[in-house]
């Protein structure tokens, strides 16, 4: 249909087989990195020692650079652990703020850091660092899940609240990225107030105290980010819907072309393009969001979801382009016809299939990217039924135009699929 439609797609899937082969890479243990992060603080402590503030601070952003690489392994695995490194951390940045930058005590903080790292380490062994199972949600989600803790915690149910904080915990590296983005203080304080309330409920006994108030500061911090642009069950049953309706418009037009030119005895070839570009989309998707997670991590997730928007609408925008140009009767069956001539022209019943499934996998890839790109400002109820509308509808609509040989108006089909893609895309922006 659209070159730079299949090009995009062959970029998109060609990056994820480069940046995928990382993820196969076995991960290092939680003590490695930690000693890791223990010679950056000598060298840091050292830079102190020559009184060289540029390394100083270029050291100390090394270090956090890397902390940012597997702190939520550590703190799924020890909280407390996680919140007396963080402290180790937070010494060094508070004493390079001072002005003037007292050397000495930047010295000192460095040298509380390495100790601090070196002693988690062993404390952790050598132990793999399990990457913690990332769980999509929105910062309404982790309210919601907060103040559920909360409750128990007040009604005395320890395990339950637990239960809620744990969720918290897989949850935040889905928005902890837009967080640190536009609040840098209310990130850090979410981060050790989680682990704070996370080790209070780890003791025995349960401090539930502690455990309360550090909830109760978390719900303040997460406030403000409450809300903002989300999308909708009927954003989700939109994209699935027009997006399968167009490819169905496409199957439909090839087998009546055939019918109408007298190869009707070649249909199923149709078909078999069509399964194999449902089976390649399915691929696809799975791909892409292995890639996502990965990419996406920490505060690279904002930039990551950012572009993913970006690039879905500019997507949307070139489609609807598309659509409003094959908006009249002559145009679309002028497509149609063109393309079906050159596959029967090629003298090969592949290139029969080959249509049919460039046409369906084309519409499976970009509805692939969408979701990605709406998938941050979604709830997981919203997309599932979302999809389960959209899906029966073209269930529906596909019974109506094979078995009783309904016929979709073109012309308002385009212009209403037009305005529902301008509508997405300006979302996504």
């Amino acid at each position: 249909m659209i070159k730079f439609r299949y090009l995009l797609t062959f970029l998109v899937i060609l990056v994820g087989l480069v940046i995928v082969r990382p993820v196969l890479a076995q991960t290092p243990s939680g003590a490695d990195q930690l000693r890791a992060l223990a010679r950056i603080a000598a060298e840091g402590e050292a830079a102190a020692e020559q009184q060289n503030l540029t390394l100083i601070q270029a050291e100390y952003e090394e270090a956090h650079d890397h902390w940012e690489t597997f702190e939520d392994g550590i703190r799924a695995q020890n909280p407390s652990a996680y919140i007396e490194f963080e402290s180790a951390l937070d010494a060094v940045k508070a004493s390079l703020e001072t002005d003037p930058v007292d050397a000495f005590m930047v010295g000192l903080a460095y040298k509380h850091l390495e100790v601090e790292a070196i002693t988690i380490a062993d404390k952790l062994g050598d132990v793999p660092l399990a990457t913690p199972a990332v769980v999509e949600a929105t910062p309404a989600d982790l309210m919601k899940a907060l103040n559920t803790a909360y409750q128990e915690i007040e009604a005395g149910e320890t395990a339950e609240a637990a239960a809620a904080l744990n969720y918290v915990s897989q949850a935040w590296p889905s928005v902890e990225g837009a967080i640190a983005t536009k609040s840098p203080d209310a990130y850090n304080a979410i981060e050790v107030d989680l682990s704070r309330a996370m080790a209070a409920l780890r003791t025995q006994p349960a401090d539930l105290s502690s455990a309360e108030a550090a909830i109760e500061r978390l719900r303040e911090s997460l406030a403000p980010f409450v809300g903002g642009q989300t999308y909708s069950m009927f954003d989700a049953a939109a994209i699935i819907l027009r997006e399968g309706l167009e490819a169905l418009l496409v199957i439909v037009a090839l087998m009546a072309f055939l019918q109408r030119s007298g190869h009707n005895d070649k249909r199923h070839w149709i078909w078999i393009g069509g399964a194999v570009g449902i089976g390649a989309s399915l691929v696809v998707a799975v791909a892409l969001n292995v890639v996502f997670n990965y990419a996406a991590s920490g505060q690279n997730r904002e930039v990551v979801e950012g572009v993913t928007g970006l690039v879905a609408a500019g997507l949307l925008f070139y489609v609807s382009y598309w659509l409003h140009s094959k908006a009249s009767i002559h145009g679309w069956q002028s497509y149609i016809k063109t393309r079906t001539n050159q596959a029967l022209a090629g003298g090969s019943l592949v290139g029969l299939a080959l249509l049919a499934f460039l046409a369906v996998f084309r519409e499976g890839a970009e509805t692939a990217i969408f979701y990605l790109g709406m998938a941050s400002a979604i709830s997981l109820q919203d997309l599932v039924l979302g999809l389960s509308i959209g899906i029966g509808i073209l269930a529906v609509a596909a019974i109506l135009m094979f078995k009783v040989g309904v016929k979709l108006p073109l012309r308002p089909f385009f212009l209403v699929a037009g305005l529902l893609v301008y509508y997405l895309g300006f979302k996504f922006l």
